[in-house]
């Protein structure tokens, strides 16, 4: 899962950046780096277990640009960027910046962003539309272009539009449309700020239809970030936090995109393997291999709270907690699995 950070100058988008995925080379034009999603039932697993191995699934942050630093909109290298990416995180200014004239404005910058992905789709489909006529075609590609198009007029992003399966398949994969990637908008504020009761609106986390608001200290949460993990609980306690804002986004973004994890556990290693909703176990078996996908008999399944109700897996079986099921079982949240599979 990739995760497009971006933002205006000014808006300490790279220090959110180093706070969200520390280590990564965040002085590089596009910058990678990669986080941990944290996950309490991996914890467990590996205390039970003992693996030569502990794996969590892992989300790739990219940072894909600023804005000009003469304002207006973004260049087409961040705009591509942004396409590229599974969820976008816009990082707003909540905080004086000594460098920039203009005082700290979130909604007025939360504005400018969405009108610019909105004129952008609005753009691309318009051209559609044109295509479309000129050909004189008609059916379903047309009907859900003109819907969109519609949507967007409204000043509506392509997020909030609700399409049924059919329309979604008639939009095609290469559209690549901005409003309608989820959105994470993330408040960047000041310590000044983040304790100033008048920005207690930008601090409460909100969602709706595929987009979250959330607020960080970026200051902070970098030097969270740096701290070995064992001081880390003491600096937090300090703070009256319980835990890296850097958790919750993580949390968050997973959610945003419908993920789910299920899990392996054993001597060698135990494993967290991200799979979406829905997913059922013939096809998770191939997230681990695809010779387990082809060879696929059965799945042997337990859950977490029970392996620490009853202590081992032999009591699980003779308790009746060891399921047996086949192909088409949907995976669960946090399902403990033994794929076996022929050759």
């Amino acid at each position: 899962m990739h995760v497009g950070i971006c933002g205006y100058p000014g808006s300490g988008k790279t220090t959110v950046f180093r706070a969200l995925a520390p280590g990564g080379k965040a002085d590089r034009e596009i910058a990678y780096g990669n986080i941990k999603v944290p996950d309490e039932r991996v914890d467990f697993l590996a205390s039970v277990f003992n693996p030569k191995k502990t794996t969590f699934a892992e989300i790739t942050f990219v940072d894909v640009g600023s804005g000009s630093r003469t304002g207006g909109a973004f260049p087409p290298a961040v705009l591509q960027g942004m396409r590229n990416a599974d969820v976008i995180v816009h990082v707003v200014r909540g905080f004086e910046n000594t460098s920039l004239t203009a005082p700290p404005d979130p909604s007025r910058d939360e504005r400018a962003f969405d009108d610019e992905l909105l004129l952008l789709d609005l753009g691309t489909l318009e051209k559609r539309k044109e295509r479309f006529e000129k050909e004189r075609k008609k059916g379903p590609e047309v009907e859900v272009n003109a819907k969109m198009i519609a949507h967007l007029e409204k000043g509506e992003p392509l997020r909030t539009l609700e399409l049924t399966e059919d329309e979604q398949k008639a939009i095609g994969q290469g559209m690549q449309l901005l409003s309608m990637a989820p959105l994470i908008t993330l408040y960047n504020l000041s310590e000044e700020a983040w304790n100033d009761p008048a920005n207690a609106a930008l601090r409460e986390t909100k969602h709706g239809n595929a987009w979250m608001r959330m607020a960080l200290c970026g200051s902070i949460e970098v030097e969270i970030a740096a701290l070995p993990a064992e001081e880390q609980k003491d600096f937090l306690e300090g703070l009256g936090l319980g835990e890296p804002a850097r958790n919750v986004f993580v949390r968050e973004a997973y959610r945003m995109l419908d993920y789910i994890s299920f899990l392996t556990a054993g001597a060698d290693e135990c494993r967290s393997w991200p799979i979406r909703r829905g997913t059922n176990a013939k096809r998770a078996a191939g997230k681990i291999h695809s010779d387990l996908e082809r060879g696929f008999i059965r799945a042997e399944i337990y859950r977490p709270e029970d392996l620490k109700q009853f202590g081992s897996e032999a009591a699980l079986k003779a308790n009746g907690k060891m399921r047996l099921e086949g192909k088409d079982y949907i995976v669960k949240d946090g399902d403990v699995i033994h794929f076996r599979a022929g050759t």
